[in-house]
């Protein structure tokens, strides 16, 4: 529906915001946010996400003690959509061939936002002016949906030996990733034969590790350009890759297009701060099934 990336300074507190037919999605990126949805309150952090539902009033419970940024997306979902209060009734898993369910939990500590950055700013970037970008929009936001539901169901799901074992060995190239780890390396940590090592890791996470490695130096570098005004330089080097044409090239392969290419779509992506709070056109979609709701403020009152 409509989304952008809001920025505040120390002080702001949300102000009071009815949830009519849609949900909202908010993902920290820097400082606290303090909120109630219905009854129950909310701090949010760094790398936080928060799912509000329809039909909810949320509020600012008191001023952020610092600088404060993140992404808000306002989004429909079908008809049929349920809430759990837990997931123990459901059969959850990220190995089913055909999964019956995407989970969206409340609120979720997500591992890194460098991926979804991605998705995000490709989404903020993509205007509603005619049917295909409506197309590519539902898209982008179907794919950050998938991707929160399967990060959900890694974190419920990974309790085998090997799943473990697995996990442990991204989080160690994730902090080493600037030593450019080769998978003798990963092995030696793991204590493992490598070529065992490899077709594990292609198990569990679906890539072999060389593959993973550069596909986290990509990421990285997206992000830098979406959220950076840093040179192709200086983002190759912060990337981790070794030389600028190295990087621009295995960048050109995985995306189509060059870095600066890259960073060119998104520069008018909507930004907007404590000024101007997001703010939410209803569709007609809802609105037709309305009467006399306030745009802003507190939920309609029953007669």
């Amino acid at each position: 529906m409509v989304g952008g990336i809001f920025t505040a300074h120390e002080g702001w507190r949300h102000n009071p915001r009815y949830h009519h037919g849609d949900f909202e999605l908010i993902i920290c990126t820097k400082g606290e946010l303090h909120l109630k949805v219905a009854e129950q309150d909310y701090t949010l952090k760094p790398n936080d996400l928060l799912l509000v539902p329809p039909y909810t009033l949320m509020r600012g419970t008191k001023p952020s003690p610092g600088n404060v940024e993140f992404y808000w997306l306002h989004f429909i979902l079908p008809s049929n959509t349920q809430l759990f209060e837990s997931t123990g009734s459901l059969t959850l898993s990220d190995k089913d061939v055909s999964p019956k369910h995407i989970l969206i939990p409340q609120q979720f500590k997500l591992p890194d936002l460098d991926f979804l950055t991605i998705l995000i700013h490709q989404l903020l970037n993509t205007n509603s002016e005619n049917a295909y970008d409506r197309k590519m929009a539902n898209y982008f936001m179907t794919m950050i949906i998938i991707n929160i539901s399967k990060l959900t169901l890694n974190q419920l799901d990974f309790k085998t030996r090997d799943s473990e074992r697995i996990n442990r060995l991204k989080e160690w190239i994730r902090t080493n990733l600037y030593k450019s780890p080769t998978v003798q390396d990963m092995a030696d940590v793991m204590q493992l034969n490598p070529q065992y090592l490899s077709r594990l890791f292609k198990k569990v996470v679906g890539i072999p590790p060389k593959q993973y490695v550069l596909q986290l130096k990509l990421h990285t570098a997206q992000a830098l350009l979406v959220k950076t005004n840093l040179s192709i330089k200086e983002i190759s080097a912060n990337a981790y890759f070794d030389g600028e044409k190295l990087f621009m090239r295995q960048f050109k392969q995985m995306t189509g297009m060059t870095p600066s290419e890259y960073r060119a779509q998104f520069d008018e992506i909507y930004h907007n701060n404590q000024v101007i709070s997001p703010t939410l056109p209803i569709p007609e979609e809802i609105t037709k099934h309305l009467k006399d709701v306030p745009d802003f403020g507190e939920a309609p009152q029953d007669s």
